[in-house]
């Protein structure tokens, strides 16, 4: 009698490869719709578009990505609120949202856009240079034209006292400690990150100055003289000199007025440019100061209510006048000894130095004029 062999192994190994291949090829779909949705959600947030003007934005702490879209569409920043909500999640940036003042542009991708609200390394640098002899506020608008930081958050930042406290600097703002460079900062930069880079590139010149010129320092410390005294005095001669091979001679008149016994007006600098700045920072508060345009009248240097005018209050001003080059530094540090209290502007941008009034008259009427008939008074202007 013949066995007839059974079919149905043979049946459920045939099935089972045959469910096998089905699941395969719904998995190398899954994987293929995968891939194209990766694909198309990778292009779509890094898509090109013409960028718009620079918007100044605020993040708030602990906002959800669906509220910042939001926000972000109704200052038009982007189109598609909810595409950017479900960007912000998927790439997981929504805990990394940074608060503060952004610097955004309309058209910007969403990856560039996420960047720039977390503030992440992705974003592009921006080559920033300062020029010698900047102050805050000017270097705040260069700022702003770089899209680094916005200015007023700069400014903030800079007269922001715990940060001040932070970073050693015995002022009411970082001016002076704001060394003037070329930097590769992160396009929308905490402005916070900004100053202490800035600062701290200048006490890193500072104490390769210092070290070249110790004597000099350790001698002018005995006199009660720190980093903040040369700063400000090193700002002053800054904005004074016509060229750097001045900046010595220049420091060497302000010693000399300072400390010399028989000078008068006593340990007055007078320097135009010191009542300059205090009009920047008290236009209000400071009569003279109302109509200020950059140039220094007679009513400001008459003017005792500003507290930075160098014709009223004697010493050192409150506080730096501009951000110093390592030129000026070196200049108040190891100036040259020199018996001049006078200079006056001369030709070719550079200045005639004296070492008594007279001929400080003879300097400001120049050759051909006779002394005393310059109009010039003991204590008048510099220039």
């Amino acid at each position: 009698m013949t066995r007839r062999r059974s079919t149905a192994p043979r049946r459920r190994g045939t099935a089972r490869r045959s469910a096998r291949r089905r699941w395969l090829a719904i998995g190398g779909l899954v994987l293929l719709a995968g891939l194209i949705g990766g694909t198309g959600f990778w292009a779509w947030g890094r898509r090109s578009a013409l960028l718009g003007e620079v918007i100044e934005f605020r993040v708030e702490p602990g906002i959800q990505p669906e509220a910042l879209s939001e926000q972000l569409a109704q200052a038009g920043v982007l189109q598609q609120p909810k595409l950017f909500a479900w960007y912000l999640r998927m790439s997981r940036s929504g805990p990394a949202l940074a608060p503060g003042v952004h610097l955004l542009r309309p058209g910007l991708n969403p990856a560039a856009l996420a960047a720039r609200l977390t503030r992440n390394r992705a974003r592009p640098y921006a080559k920033l240079t300062i020029p010698e002899g900047y102050n805050q506020f000017q270097i705040a608008e260069r700022l702003r034209e770089r899209e680094v930081s916005s200015a007023q958050a700069f400014l903030d930042a800079c007269q922001d006292p715990a940060l001040l406290a932070e970073l050693g600097i015995p002022a009411a703002s970082a001016e002076g400690y704001l060394f003037p460079a070329t930097y590769d900062l992160f396009v929308d930069s905490d402005p916070a990150l900004v100053v202490r880079t800035l600062v701290k590139e200048m006490s890193r010149r500072y104490r390769q100055i210092a070290e070249r010129h110790s004597a000099r320092v350790r001698e002018r410390e005995a006199a009660g003289w720190g980093m903040h005294q040369f700063i400000v005095l090193a700002s002053i001669v800054e904005k004074e000199a016509g060229s750097r091979e001045e900046d010595g001679n220049i420091a060497s008149v302000f010693y000399n007025r300072l400390n010399d016994e028989g000078f008068r007006p006593r340990q007055m600098l007078q320097s135009d440019p010191t009542a300059g700045y205090g009009c920047l920072l008290a236009r209000e508060r400071v009569p003279s100061c109302a109509r200020y345009t950059g140039i220094v009248t007679a009513a400001m240097l008459r003017d005792a209510t500003n507290e930075y005018n160098t014709y009223k209050h004697p010493g050192l001003p409150p506080g730096p006048i501009s951000n110093p080059s390592e030129a000026a530094l070196e200049a108040v540090i190891d100036p040259p000894r020199t018996e001049y209290f006078f200079f006056v502007a001369g030709p070719g941008k550079r200045h005639v130095f004296s070492r008594t009034f007279g001929e400080h008259e003879r300097a400001i009427a120049g050759p051909g004029v006779p002394p005393g008939e310059t109009g010039a008074l003991p204590g008048a202007s510099l220039h």
